[in-house]
């Protein structure tokens, strides 16, 4: 056999790898044969050819490398990733996740940064749950899991996150998942060594966003990229962090949350609107962070009567009180009364209407315009608003 046809969740690709020479072609078959054991992918099947040229030159799908054979598979598991993310850009969310699933095919996506457990995850929870993948999971507009069942790379020098050896999830013994997959619910990772019993909690929605969009690819290529992964975030009941110390203790609760016999918590209500700032999008934009409002705005005078309207945006979800927004391809939490004025804000509107606007929403406040002018402040300093010229009558 010179090439494996792989899916890499909906790209196909034929692997090449008769040109390194044994025995290291026969250790990429091994490392890969997970993954050309899933179903045909539909569409076109792209070749991928690895070559040796010399002691330490590669040529990695046309690209030119240096690698020794020690990383030579790390090498060839990044960029067949990287490849199969550009060519699933606009067509799928995909988060940077772990994905394990129970017999029926409900996966659980563990999302996390990078080096910070995914992979752990996968390989202790893979013992018992079908292996998905332990970096990227992809989910179509139905909620549909296509898998992506490379090899583990695993961190070997926490100093260097290209310090990573392979090995096929066959080797380490890992169950297989079946062939048809869709999403049962995304969970938010949160290893705390010190801490007893794993414990499965609700998170607010705005939050949720806030950890995730960053651990995504190219998501403001979707066409509706807020309604896509706000769906994943609430399949299940969602969304959900998971507290543990040893990742091993978690096999139940990630099975019953899977199954929906686990936690379950009321629908969240949300709503999404999308502004009219141009989709410039760098297609790394998603690795962004989504920080809070400035907790200390900075003192600017601004009269009650003062105008001010919100700026251009390009997304925005409203969920239990609070904002998501993403304007310049940087995402923002807004806050409580920071989503009221916001949101208040689509029009031009005076500081003196929005000390309305908060007293009717909030309740009446003995300072209520004080804190109204220093949100407005802080929106002012973080670019979400801008005065609109002229005053209020």
């Amino acid at each position: 056999m010179t090439t494996q046809r792989l899916n890499a969740f909906g790209a196909g690709w034929d692997l090449d790898v008769s040109g390194l020479g044994e025995p290291m072609a026969g250790r990429l078959r091994t490392l890969w044969a997970r993954a050309a054991s899933g179903p045909e992918p539909g569409g076109e099947v792209l070749p991928y050819v690895v070559a040796r040229d010399g002691d330490d030159a590669l040529s990695v799908a046309g690209v030119p490398h240096r690698a020794s054979d020690d990383e030579l598979p790390y090498l060839l598991s990044r960029a067949l990733t990287m490849a199969s993310i550009r060519r699933r850009t606009g067509q799928c969310l995909m988060l940077h996740a772990a994905g394990v699933c129970t017999p029926d095919g409900s996966t659980v996506a563990l999302v996390a940064a990078s080096g910070t457990g995914k992979t752990t995850a996968a390989r202790l929870l893979g013992q018992h749950l079908g292996y998905v993948s332990d970096e990227t999971v992809a989910v179509e507009d139905d909620l549909t899991v296509r898998p992506w069942a490379k090899p583990l790379s695993v961190l070997v020098d926490p100093r260097d996150p290209f310090d990573k050896t392979e090995s096929g999830p066959d080797e380490l013994g890992l169950a297989r998942a079946p062939e048809h997959l869709r999403l049962g619910a995304v969970v938010l990772l949160a290893r705390d060594p010190g801490h007893g019993e794993p414990v499965l909690e609700p998170v607010p929605l705005v939050e949720a966003l806030a950890e995730v969009v960053p651990q995504t690819s190219a998501l403001l290529r979707l066409e509706r990229p807020m309604e896509s992964v706000v769906a994943a975030l609430t399949a299940g009941g969602g969304p959900w962090r998971l507290r543990y110390s040893e990742v091993a203790d978690c096999v139940d609760l990630v099975a019953g949350l899977a199954g929906g016999s686990g936690a379950s918590q009321p629908a969240i209500r949300w709503t999404t609107e999308r502004g009219g700032e141009p989709a410039l999008i760098d297609d790394d934009a998603s690795a962004a962070s989504a920080p809070p409002m400035t907790p200390e705005p900075p003192d600017v005078d601004l009269p009650a009567g003062a105008l001010v309207q919100r700026t251009s945006f390009q997304h925005a979800v409203h969920a239990e009180g609070a904002s998501f927004v993403v304007r310049g391809q940087v995402p923002a939490v807004l806050p409580d009364l920071a989503s009221t004025v916001w949101r208040a804000a689509s029009e031009p509107v005076s500081v003196r209407d929005l000390v309305d606007v908060a007293v009717e929403q909030h309740g009446a406040h003995p300072e209520a315009e004080q804190l109204v002018t220093a949100t407005v402040t802080a929106l002012l300093a973080s670019g979400h608003v801008a005065p609109a010229g002229g005053r209020h009558p």
